[in-house]
């Protein structure tokens, strides 16, 4: 077969600080490097890789944000009177995320967590419609460009399928499809990571399992034709836990009242606040400034981070905390995980990774570089060309 083939493959949560030191495919990707990430979760960082934007131009940030007008959870209003108990359950949870999907008619990742339902009608979803089809961020991404420059593709995510069957049918695939593009995304490392980071046969025995399946796409499609180029990628890494911090038991202890004074979203790392009077602001910023599990973020930086939203849907105050500090419980959940993800970007343990066939521009070297190296490789950008492999030495040679 004559046909160029590119693989693309995003996988979440593949930090440098977990391929450093492994060769991960490395006679096969022999360019790598870290990339700093973003300030946030995978809702913000894939949109950023999808897009070559940061949040603040592209829209997408945290999970939720404040859209009581428009929220999919309106109707929950009618859900206040009843006792607690009664709704903040998980059956009664699973009732209400099913409703409230079928009734938004949204195709996107779409999950409560444990945001408290009394809260859910002043929020609107981020994800509205499936981020990895033409159309679904509110800007460019990678599949509008395929679509619009007549680059055929083939896309396989966690929409409909699990990461084993991902690498068992990608093979296949790779060595039959007439598509240029093959593009996976691969979801389940984050979730082992999450649970495993501090446990390092289980991480080599989940990475090997990850090297090798995509060995098997390589291969097969190499076998196939003799034009493939693969580049592996990720939004982020994954920072082990030390220690917790319950923020919403300390901020209760200030006398402010909830949704009257202010509105708060405690996410796993960082906590949000939308602050209604004065007073509010004044006693929730002078608390957080000197609270020791973390730092109240600043304007300035939060701007110079891409973060920043004029509007203020996704916050007024933001509390970040210190590295491999875990906001537990907090509205993400009440389970201490191992390690996460979402801390400031200037921890070493948040980098992502490039790991890339042939050469790569030297000067990428944040997330927002993967969209155009993407575009450069398929052929969409002015004066892109492809390149010839990078030489790569056997192991242990010079």
């Amino acid at each position: 077969m004559d046909t160029p083939l590119s693989i693309y493959v995003l996988v979440d949560a593949l930090g440098w600080e977990v391929v450093r030191n492994r060769r991960f495919l490395d006679d096969i990707l022999p360019d790598r490097r870290w990339l700093t990430t973003i300030l946030g979760y995978s809702s913000g960082a894939i949109p950023t890789l999808l897009s070559g934007r940061m949040p603040s131009q592209h829209g997408h940030w945290n999970l939720i944000y404040l859209d009581p007008e428009r929220s999919p959870f309106r109707w929950t209003r009618a859900l206040a009177p009843l006792p607690r108990p009664l709704v903040e359950n998980r059956v009664a949870r699973r009732v209400l995320k099913s409703a409230a999907r079928r009734l938004s008619g949204y195709s996107g990742y779409f999950s409560l967590y444990d945001y408290p339902v009394a809260h859910l009608p002043y929020f609107d979803l981020t994800e509205k419609r499936d981020i990895y089809q033409p159309g679904g961020l509110d800007c460019p991404s990678l599949f509008d460009a395929f679509c619009g420059g007549g680059v055929r593709y083939e896309c396989y995510t966690y929409h409909g399928h699990t990461d084993a069957q991902i690498l068992e049918a990608a093979p296949q695939r790779a060595a039959v499809t007439d598509a240029r593009v093959l593009f996976l995304y691969l979801s389940g490392l984050d979730a082992e990571l999450h649970w495993h980071i501090h446990d390092p046969e289980h991480v080599k025995r989940t990475v090997d399992w990850y090297e090798a399946g995509l060995r098997r796409v390589w291969e097969a499609a190499t076998r196939a034709r003799s034009d493939v180029r693969m580049f592996v990628f990720s939004d982020h890494g994954m920072t082990p836990i030390r220690w917790t911090c319950d923020l919403r038991r300390d901020v209760a202890t200030l006398g402010l009242s909830v949704p009257g004074d202010y509105l708060p979203a405690y996410d796993s790392t960082m906590a949000r606040f939308w602050v209604w009077n004065d007073r509010a602001r004044r006693v929730l910023s002078e608390f957080l400034a000197e609270h020791p599990c973390g730092q109240l973020m600043t304007p300035a930086e939060l701007q110079r981070l891409g973060v920043a939203f004029e509007d203020g849907r996704y916050y007024h105050l933001l509390f970040l905390l210190k590295p491999g500090m875990l906001l537990c419980p907090s509205d993400m959940g009440a389970v201490r995980f191992a390690g996460m993800h979402g801390y400031h970007p200037s921890e070493p343990t948040a980098d992502a990774v490039l790991l890339a066939s042939v050469a790569v521009d030297r000067g990428v070297d944040h997330i927002t570089g993967v969209h155009d190296v993407l575009l450069e490789d398929a052929g969409l950008r002015q004066g892109a060309r492809r390149q010839d492999p990078i030489p790569v030495a056997p192991v242990g040679g010079a």
